[in-house]
């Protein structure tokens, strides 16, 4: 069964005003996104900042256009087809949610990282 992307802008609104130097913001615009294979969904988000150029609209964009292109297969294939940003690290970390999901691996181990604490 092939890869599949899904991707969506979600609302999320702050418990409190967040005010630094830039600006006042009330929510956080997430970019969601969501690869499903085999009846497995991996997901991973992020937030687009526009002190880099980026919108959740602009990384929905590049999504499209990786869609178009064809889906990379991995991670490794990710890195040479999508610049650093905010719609690569969306997609990486729903590639590390599939992974663990498929394989039975949690991502913590699979990363080879200390197991988490609460």
């Amino acid at each position: 069964m092939p890869l599949s992307l899904r991707a969506r802008i979600e609302h999320w609104p702050l418990a409190r005003t967040f005010t630094i130097a830039r600006g006042t913001r009330t929510e956080a615009r997430t970019l969601v996104v969501e690869l499903e294979r085999e009846g497995h969904i991996g997901r991973g988000e992020s937030v687009p900042y526009p002190r880099f150029g980026e919108s959740p609209e602009s990384a929905l964009d590049q999504l499209d256009e990786m869609r178009r292109r064809g889906l990379p297969a991995g991670r490794e294939e990710l890195q040479e087809r999508l610049p650093a940003g905010s719609a690569r690290n969306a997609v990486d970390c729903a590639f590390w949610d599939l992974e663990a999901r498929e394989s039975g691996t949690p991502v913590w181990k699979a990363a080879r990282l200390p197991k988490p604490r609460p």
